[in-house]
């Protein structure tokens, strides 16, 4: 699998004034921002909003708005993270911490000192996340596990990273907003 860092496709339909659906944004997703930090990361904003439940008749558009690690407290965001095959002897730790920190836009990301991954965080969210394309490693602070093309996570706001050295892959993630930890 070749990677490409070219943002998908966004198509998002809704109504017009007469009531007739129509099309309202059908492009390559503007909303793309890379990790940084020397990353191989990319994020594609697909949609975000701050309530729920949300106004339909709404129809600006929902991923222009400034890059955020974690959807509103109240809300949800909807992402599709493309990563290439990433060797961590090239991450500049302080610059990714300086990125990870101008994107905890809404304060509900907290990073972790850890020897086993770079970027070794949580999030007070529950997110959904399907592997569409290669493999991805689920990296927690006592262990791994690999999520393969087709597989579904469900994560309940634990200490967690991504590993992607076993080559290209993409992820699509629905995070939303959560209260509490345990």
């Amino acid at each position: 699998m070749a990677f490409s860092k070219v943002p998908p496709r966004r198509v998002v339909v809704g109504n017009g004034a007469d009531g007739k659906s129509k099309v309202v944004f059908d492009s390559r997703n503007p909303h793309q921002h890379a990790r940084g930090g020397g990353s191989a990361v990319f994020f594609n904003e697909i949609w975000t909003f701050d309530d729920c439940p949300i106004d339909l008749s709404d129809h600006h558009d929902g991923g222009d708005r400034a890059m955020s690690h974690s959807p509103p407290p109240e809300g949800a965001h909807f992402r599709v993270i493309q990563s290439d095959t990433e060797e961590a002897n090239v991450i500049d730790q302080s610059a990714a911490d300086t990125q990870f920190a101008s994107m905890n836009v809404t304060g509900l990301s907290e990073k972790m000192e850890s020897d086993r991954h770079w970027n070794m965080h949580r999030t007070r969210t529950v997110d959904y996340g399907v592997v569409s394309q290669g493999e991805r490693v689920h990296v927690l602070p006592d262990g791994e596990f690999v999520m393969h093309t087709g597989d579904v996570i469900v994560q309940l706001g634990h200490f967690h990273s991504w590993d992607s050295s076993r080559g290209p892959n993409d992820m699509l993630f629905v995070m939303i907003g959560g209260d509490k930890y345990k």
